[in-house]
């Protein structure tokens, strides 16, 4: 078999942050170890739809990402806040472990329905993990409609989705979550929008649980000492087989004795009924770095267990593969005679390690990680393949499980590193964000929040800015990010700060210049951002005379009249948002205000502002031009529309000019 000839198409732990059919990602949680740039950015493509340049035009977070501190600061990928922990709090674990996801994902036409994904993952969120680990994932969707008139298994996957949010929302307690209001001078914008909207689908899954959670977390107890408890909601029944693996093992200790916990947990599932009193285990391991299982190979074959190297299914990856073992499992099962039905089987997968402080310890300050994994009961596996099993039920190609061979000899083995010890790298900095403010030629840095802390902005070269009374200048064209730096504990700190622009734009690259035809064209495509040919580098960028002709392959205005182009703008808007979806208003309000503000400077607004001395905005005041819910400013969605073209007409500079169709 080629490599190219695998049979079981299997998504990648990025292909999980694909978008349903209809669907694009709207936000999403994610907690981990570690994480890089890379993986994120694929995984924020996949889930958003949106290029690396569009998510960057559009400056929105919509993967919020909370590691293990020690992780460095990821800063350079659009759609993705990396929150650090807070620079004041104890540090409730060892490590932040778990490594789960929680994704929502909207429709994208019916704007009311939606869909959540959980992940619990083996894997860490990098490139690593996809390349060259062999890792496990567990997931489930929760779609709208299903909540409607819910059996079962929805219920049970909305108890498990409030697990997860119950975690997930316990950590950030811990994380500096300032960026994710970064956007808060336009009201309700973009990311605070999308954050709000999550919480509210996942309300709605809590409110239809039903059943014991299959996800769990060590905050109070131990994975072990939880881990019965998990296999009794599927009922009590003993079974002969027991699979064992993990990336990381204990320490290297005394060569006279097993390791304690691979012990600790046949012991505890055979005391508690799980296991039979002579079953048959294995425990799979990466040879070459196995830890104190490369000194207690006898020891182990002494109390009943086989030591056997993990393999890396053909069917998934090919022939001739090589992936390094780092998903931590169990898996018990009952097999009979000639059956080659996996009876009664069970699974655990997440984030613990085999080791004290992944899977025998809660969550301690110095002797436990924050660990995250999932207990479940797959139906209809099969021990082996053959012309009645499907490729997918045949566990061998689910697992890195194999029975052909074995390790008897320890000097097969090498106990390779142990787990590595990081020093806290990313801790929440004084301040935040900045906000871009600009008066002619007057450009200046102001922290997003009260920063009681001494700091330095620093310029492209690595100098100081000068101080102001609200910041600090900058002498330079517009950045996305800026790198600040401070004193805490006697130590330099240094972390680059997202800029926040005047539409609530995060980390957003300059908006150019355009005319009213492309703005059209940018506005007709809501809710999506301009395609990737008509950003600031195909446009022109930051130059103010790109307005001339920044429609580039569309009608400009040469040889049109301005009344009528003008004119059909102002229609086609009014056509457009009288059929927004009220759930999208306040995203439409901050669009046009943005897209607008760019057009201010074409020869269309001039005309009207200079020579006509009118105000051709005036029109989307009338009622007949505005959706029914924001007919006038009497409602919240009508006063945020008048207030936007107040700003877009201050913008252009016609207010005050007199409405189309008025005499003064």
């Amino acid at each position: 078999m080629s490599r190219n000839s695998k049979t079981l198409s299997t998504p990648s732990l990025a292909g999980h942050f694909d978008a349903p059919e209809d669907y694009a990602g709207y936000f999403g949680w994610l907690c981990g170890y570690s994480a890089d740039a890379l993986f994120l950015d694929d995984a924020a493509t996949r889930f958003t739809l949106l290029t690396n340049r569009q998510r960057a035009h559009q400056g929105r977070i919509e993967l919020a990402i909370m590691l293990d501190p020690g992780n460095p600061q990821i800063a350079d990928v659009p759609g993705v806040g990396h929150l650090p922990i807070k620079a004041n709090v104890n540090k409730p674990f060892r490590l932040l472990h778990a490594k789960v996801a929680l994704l929502g994902f909207r429709h994208q036409d019916n704007r009311r329905d939606w869909q959540l994904r959980l992940l619990v993952s083996t894997g860490n969120w990098t490139r690593q993990t996809l390349e060259e680990s062999l890792d496990l994932v567990w997931r489930i969707d929760v779609t709208s409609a299903s909540l409607n008139d819910p059996n079962a298994e929805s219920r049970q996957n909305c108890s498990d989705i409030k697990a997860a949010w119950e975690l997930l929302a316990w950590i950030e307690q811990c994380y500096e979550t300032g960026l994710l209001r970064a956007d808060g001078n336009v009201p309700l914008s973009g990311t605070m929008q999308a954050r709000q909207q999550i919480r509210q689908w996942i309300d709605a899954c809590t409110e239809k649980a039903e059943g014991q959670p299959r996800v769990f977390d060590n905050r109070n107890q131990s994975l072990l000492a939880q881990l019965p408890e998990k296999i009794q909601a599927n009922g009590k029944l003993r079974r002969n087989y027991l699979a064992m693996g993990s990336g990381f093992y204990e320490a290297p200790a005394d060569h006279g004795k097993p390791p304690e916990v691979p012990g600790a947990i046949i012991e505890s599932l055979r005391t508690s009924g799980f296991l039979t009193a002579r079953p048959d285990v294995d425990l799979y391991v990466n040879p070459m770095a196995c830890q104190a299982i490369a000194t207690a190979v006898k020891p182990l074959q002494a109390h009943g267990v086989t030591v056997r190297p993990a393999t890396v299914p053909q069917t998934v990856f090919g022939e001739n593969v090589q992936r390094n073992l780092h998903a931590k499992f169990l898996f018990s099962a009952n097999h009979r005679g000639n059956s080659n039905n996996c009876a009664s089987s069970w699974v655990y997968l997440g984030s613990g390690n085999l080791t004290h402080p992944g899977f025998f310890h809660p969550m301690g300050a110095s002797s436990g990680n924050l660990e995250a994994g999932v207990v479940f009961f797959p139906n209809a596996l099969c021990w082996k393949k053959n012309e009645n099993a499907q490729d997918d039920r045949v566990v061998t190609n689910l697992l890195p499980i194999q029975w052909g061979d074995v390790i008897a000899d320890p000097a097969a083995l090498s106990a390779g590193s142990g787990m590595e010890q990081r020093d806290t790298y990313y801790v929440a900095p004084p301040v935040v964000w900045f906000t871009w403010h600009e008066d002619g030629e007057v450009h200046e840095l102001r922290p997003g929040e009260p920063c009681a802390v001494d700091i330095q902005v620093l310029d492209a070269a690595g100098v100081a800015c000068p101080k102001t009374e609200a910041g600090f200048q900058w002498r330079e064209a517009q950045p996305r990010h800026v790198r600040i730096r401070w004193q805490a504990n006697g130590q330099p700190m240094e972390a680059l700060i997202p800029i926040v622009d005047q539409y609530g734009r995060i980390a957003a690259t300059k908006l150019p210049a355009i005319d009213i035809v492309e703005a059209w064209w940018q506005l007709a495509d809501f809710p999506l951002p301009p395609n990737e040919d008509e950003d600031e580098e195909e446009t022109g960028g930051d130059c103010e005379s790109a307005g001339k002709d920044g429609g580039k392959g569309r009608a400009g205005a040469t040889g049109d009249y301005p009344i009528r182009q003008m004119m059909e703008l102002i229609e086609r808007i009014a056509a457009k948002q009288t059929g927004i979806d009220q759930l999208d208003w306040t995203f439409w309000c901050n669009c046009l205000e943005q897209i607008l503000g760019q057009a201010r400077n074409s020869e269309h607004v001039a005309y009207f502002r200079d020579e006509l001395k009118l105000n051709p905005l005036s029109p989307l005041r009338h009622e007949p031009f505005r959706p029914s819910y924001a007919e006038t400013c009497a409602t919240e969605p009508g006063k945020l529309y008048d207030d936007t073209l107040d700003r877009i007409e201050a913008s252009w500079q016609v207010e005050g000019l007199n409405a189309i169709g008025e005499l003064k």
